[in-house]
C-alpha cells in the first residue's frame, strides 16, 4: 500500500483508533506500532520482511556489544587495547553488512555489466553473471538510518539501546520506512521511549502537513507523471524544442512534488501518531545557489552525507584533510550511486559536485572582491545579482534532471541536444483533452505558488487567509477537495524515491 492509496485509507484511520485507545505505556504504543509497521511493510513484500529483520537484528547486537566495552576503553587499564578491538570489530561487522547488503541488492548488476562491457571493449569474453534482483523496498533510507545510529554509538555520541522493542520500532516505524526522512537515533529513540498522549494541535498539525503532502503526491505528482512527463520522456521525437522544455520543467514539479509529499505525509502521519520526523524540504526552488538548494532539497539525506562522509574525509588527518573541493566531488558521486546503479546517475552526481566546487570557489573570489572593494557586497545584495543567482540555479538543476531522468547516456544526450537544437513537433501529447490542459495548468499554478506564500508578502497573505472564520476556511478546503476528485481521479502509482 501506499500512502495515497485506497488501502492506506482504511489501514492509518483503524491504526490510529487502535494506537490511541491503548494504555498510555510505551511499550504496548511501540509493540502496536511495530506490528503495524510490519503489516505495513509486508503489504508489499512478504518475502523480503525477513531482511528487515536481520538487519535490524544485527545492528541492535552490535550496539549491545560496542557499549559493553566503551568503558573498558576509554579508560587506562590493561584492558583498554583489547576492548577497543572488540568495538572496531562489532563496528566493522555492522558496517560489512549493511552495505554489504545494499552493494549486493542495488549494485551487483551494475558492477557486472559494467565489467563485462569493459572485458567487451578489450576484446575479452564477458564471464561475469549480471544478477537482477528485487530491490528490497526502502532498504537505501533504513540501512543510512541504521548506519548513522552504529557510528554514533561507536563514537559515543549516542547510547545504545537497550530495548529491543523500541529500536526495532526505531527501524521499521511505517510512516518514513519506505523514502525516509532519515530520522537519527537521538531525534526518534527519546520518542519512543516515552508514553505518547493526544494532542489537538500536534493531531490538527499532523492532518493540514498530511493533506498538503497528500494534494502534491496524489494529485500534482501522479496527474504530471501520467497525462505529461512519462508520454513525453516516451516519445520525446515525436515533441518540439519547447515540448521538451515544458516536459522537463513538469518533472522537476513531479519529483519535488512526489518526494516532498511524500515527506510531508510522512511528517503528518507521525504527528498524528504522537511522533515528530524531521523536515526533509524547505522550499528548494526559491534557492539562490546550488549550496543552498541542496540544504532545502532532501535535508536528511544531505545532512547524513556531509555528517558521515564529507565532514570525516574533509576534518581528519589523512590525505583529504582540508581538501572541501574533493570532498564536495566525492559525496556527490556517492549521492549519485545512491539514487541509482547507472551511469547516469554517476553522472548527474559528478556534474554537482563540480557545480558545488564552482559554487565554493565563486563565494570565496566574490568575497574577496567585497573586501578590496565595498561596492560589491551592494551589488551582491541587489534584486538583479538575486534574480540573476536565483535563475541560473534553477535552470542548472533543470538540466540536470536530463541524465536523472534518462534511462540511459544516449537518451540523455539526445534529449538535451533537442533542447537546445531547434526541432519541429507537438508542443505536449495531442491526446490531452483541451479540459485537462488547464487541470495541468493548476499543477504548476500550486507548486509556485507554495514557493511564493514562502515569501515575506506571500507569508502575509497566507496568514490572512487563516485568520478567515473557521466556516469560510473550512468551504475553501471542501472546494478544493471536490474539486480534485471530480477533475484529478487518484492513482495507483508509486513514489519514484521508493525505486531508490
Amino acid at each position: 500500500m501506499i500512502f495515497s492509496g485506497i488501502e492506506f485509507a482504511f489501514f492509518l484511520p483503524l491504526v490510529l483508533a487502535a494506537y490511541w485507545l491503548l494504555p498510555r505505556k510505551s511499550a504496548w504504543q511501540n509493540g502496536f506500532l511495530l506490528g503495524a509497521s510490519y503489516l505495513f511493510y509486508a503489504s508489499w513484500s512478504l518475502r523480503l520482511l525477513p531482511l528487515l529483520l536481520v538487519a535490524t537484528a544485527v545492528d541492535y547486537l552490535a550496539g549491545l556489544a560496542m557499549d559493553r566495552h566503551r568503558t573498558a576503553a576509554e579508560s587506562e587499564g590493561p584492558d583498554a587495547a583489547r576492548a577497543r578491538l572488540r568495538m572496531r570489530v562489532a563496528l566493522g561487522a555492522s558496517l560489512a553488512y549493511n552495505i554489504g547488503q545494499l552493494c549486493y541488492f542495488k549494485y551487483s548488476g551494475f558492477f557486472a555489466e559494467s565489467l563485462n562491457q569493459l572485458l567487451s571493449a578489450a576484446g575479452l569474453a564477458p564471464r561475469l553473471p549480471v544478477l537482477k534482483l528485487l530491490l528490497p523496498l526502502g532498504i537505501s533510507f533504513y540501512t543510512f538510518q541504521k548506519l548513522a545510529y552504529i557510528i554514533d554509538v561507536y563514537y559515543g555520541r549516542q547510547a545504545a539501546c537497550r530495548s529491543p522493542l523500541e529500536f526495532a520500532t526505531f527501524v521499521a516505524f511505517f510512516p518514513q520506512l519506505i523514502a525516509g526522512p532519515i530520522t537519527r537515533a537521538g531525534d526518534l529513540l527519546p520518542q519512543l521511549a516515552q508514553a505518547r498522549v493526544p494532542d489537538a494541535d500536534r493531531m490538527r498539525a499532523g492532518a493540514a502537513t498530511f493533506f498538503l503532502g497528500f494534494i502534491k503526491k496524489a494529485y500534482v505528482a501522479d496527474y504530471l507523471a501520467q497525462n505529461l512527463v512519462d508520454p513525453m520522456f516516451a516519445a520525446s521525437a515525436h515533441h518540439s524544442t519547447a515540448g521538451h522544455w515544458l516536459a522537463l520543467c513538469a518533472y522537476a514539479l513531479q519529483l519535488y512534488c512526489d518526494f516532498s509529499g511524500y515527506s510531508e505525509m510522512a511528517i503528518g502521519c507521525g504527528r498524528l501518531l504522537g511522533i515528530e520526523l524531521p523536515r526533509n524540504f524547505d522550499y528548494p526552488y526559491l534557492s539562490k545557489n546550488l549550496i543552498e538548494f541542496w540544504r532545502r532539497w532532501h535535508i536528511t539525506l544531505n545532512t547524513w552525507f556531509f555528517d558521515y562522509i564529507y565532514g570525516p574525509l574533509t576534518t581528519g588527518s589523512g590525505f583529504m584533510r582540508g581538501r572541501l573541493d574533493a570532498g564536495f566531488g566525492i559525496v556527490f558521486l556517492v549521492s549519485g550511486l545512491w539514487h541509482g546503479a547507472s551511469w547516469t546517475f554517476v553522472l548527474w552526481g559528478g556534474l554537482h559536485g563540480l557545480a558545488l566546487i564552482a559554487t565554493r570557489r565563486w563565494d570565496v573570489f566574490y568575497r574577496g572582491l567585497c573586501r578590496q572593494d565595498r561596492a560589491w557586497v551592494a551589488r551582491r545584495k541587489s534584486t538583479a545579482y538575486a534574480g540573476a543567482a536565483w535563475f541560473s540555479t534553477q535552470v542548472f538543476f533543470i538540466l540536470t534532471l536530463v541524465p536523472f531522468r534518462a534511462p540511459s547516456l544516449a537518451a540523455a544526450g539526445s534529449f538535451l541536444k533537442a533542447l537546445f537544437v531547434p526541432q519541429p513537433g507537438l508542443l505536449m501529447p495531442d491526446v490531452i483533452p483541451p479540459a485537462f490542459r488547464l487541470n495541468l495548468l493548476a499543477c504548476f499554478t500550486f507548486v509556485i505558488a507554495h514557493h511564493l506564500l514562502e515569501l515575506e508578502r506571500g507569508r502575509a497573505l497566507r496568514d490572512r487567509f487563516f485568520a478567515l472564520p473557521p466556516l469560510l476556511r473550512g468551504t475553501t478546503y471542501g472546494l478544493v477537495i471536490v474539486y480534485l476528485h471530480i477533475f484529478l481521479p487518484l492513482s495507483t502509482g508509486t513514489f519514484v524515491y521508493a525505486m531508490f
